[in-house]
């Protein structure tokens, strides 16, 4: 009903409440069981603009939101993207090139290039390179390369390089390669290497490669090489090889370094100084034919021990020289009876006259000896040594070696020019603690 006045008036309506009843349908509802019902919109060009999730074939842009995509630019995944100072999509599925910035709220897949950064909240699949930093909020599987840092808080698979740092806030499983440090919170496996420092604080299965420092906070079933030290403080599957120290709770391989650390080792440690809490400790208080006085400790496993040595001759505090002895050796023990040990050792001594002998005064020894347990820390030890004494021919102020016992000279030979070798044979008894 229309209501048409040709001047103002005013008009009263009065409103009456319809019964349902009254009501006649005019359109018919639509039959939704059958399937072949045509819906209105699916051939229209702007259909998908009623998705969540836009998708295009490439993207072109100067910033983000300042492109081709507009204000959809979150809420497109395109196939390509290219990108001036910045761009900002949902994801990519094949190649996103940018010159400074890309940024992926999602996925990106196959090939991501930027002259600076990555920044992708989910998955990369495929390499991703950036002239200084990658961030990814999933998981990377495939190669991640950067100036600087790479930053994973997912999971990892495949090659990670950085010119600076690679962290990892959970498992890395591939090749690791960084300038300075390697950081991965999880358990993984494969090869670290890094200039400085790999960090694993989870479990390791593989090799680790530093230029100082390798820690592992629990194990690795792998080996360690570092240019300083090696450190994990549960179990290594493999072997710990350093310029200055390693450390391990429990080794399965060998042990190589200026010191070695641990509670048990399957195979020996090769360095200055050997510690081995479960290992071979043994304390010696000795006599020979030069030295009445000496104390030994013997550290390391029974395969393969270091020993350090001093040594001094009491009767010289009467004379007006004091003669004393400091030196190095290694040796290994094998069992004859429970009670009975063998042990052959190798060891060199500086011989000294009062302070310091400042010349070529090497009392070098090859030891056979016997170690018999009398008790269960308590042994008596023997043995024969067969002696070199190396001076230097153009110095005359030499301690006088023998005191009451003069040995048989069995060779006196010059070597070179300015050396001079004497060897005898000797023996040695004490008694052996530990």
């Amino acid at each position: 009903m229309a209501i048409v006045l040709d001047k103002d008036q005013f008009v009263m309506i009065t409103l009456q409440q319809v019964q349902k009843d009254s009501v006649v349908q005019l359109v018919a509802k639509p039959d939704t069981t059958n399937s072949n019902t045509p819906n209105p919109f699916k051939e229209e060009d702007n259909s998908q603009q009623y998705s969540d999730t836009l998708y295009k074939d490439i993207q072109v842009s100067i910033l983000p939101f300042l492109g081709t995509n507009g204000w959809n630019s979150g809420r497109t995944i395109n196939d390509y993207s290219i990108n001036f100072f910045g761009g900002y999509s949902r994801g990519t599925r094949q190649i996103e090139l940018g010159f400074f910035v890309n940024a992926d709220r999602n996925d990106v897949s196959w090939l991501q290039l930027a002259g600076i950064g990555n920044l992708v909240g989910r998955n990369v699949y495929g390499i991703q390179a950036a002239g200084v930093f990658n961030l990814t909020g999933g998981e990377i599987k495939a190669a991640q390369l950067a100036g600087i840092s790479n930053v994973n808080l997912g999971e990892a698979r495949g090659i990670q390089a950085g010119g600076v740092v690679n962290l990892n806030l959970k498992s890395a499983d591939g090749v690791l390669a960084a300038g300075l440090a390697n950081i991965v919170l999880k358990s993984s496996k494969g090869v670290q290497v890094a200039g400085l420092t790999n960090i694993q604080l989870d479990g390791y299965h593989g090799t680790q490669v530093a230029g100082m420092l390798n820690l592992n906070k629990v194990y690795i079933k792998g080996s360690q090489i570092a240019g300083i030290s090696n450190i994990a403080t549960d179990y290594v599957g493999g072997s710990q090889i350093s310029g200055l120290f390693n450390y391990a709770r429990n080794v399965k391989g060998f042990q190589f370094g200026l010191v070695n650390v641990a509670d048990s080792l399957s195979g020996i440690p090769i360095g200055l100084v050997s510690i081995v809490k479960k290992g071979y400790h043994k304390l010696d208080i000795s006599a020979d034919e030069i030295f009445y006085t000496n104390l030994s400790f013997r550290t390391g496993v029974r395969k393969f021990y270091n020993i350090l040595h001093v040594g001094f001759k009491p009767g010289s505090l009467l004379l007006s020289e004091t003669v004393w002895s400091f030196g190095y050796g290694i040796g290994t023990a094998r069992k004859i009876t429970p009670w009975l040990d063998l042990n052959l050792d190798l060891s060199t001594d500086q011989v000294n006259k009062d302070g310091f002998t400042n010349r070529l005064s090497l009392l070098n020894k090859a030891h056979v000896g016997f170690d018999a347990r009398l008790a269960r820390n308590f042994a008596i030890t023997f043995g024969v040594t067969l002696n070199g004494y190396l001076t230097d021919k153009s110095y005359s102020n030499y301690p006088s070696l023998f005191t009451d016992y003069h040995p048989t000279i069995i060779s006196n030979q010059n070597i070179g020019q300015t050396n001079n070798l004497k060897m005898w044979f000797g023996a040695r008894v004490g008694l052996r603690f530990f």
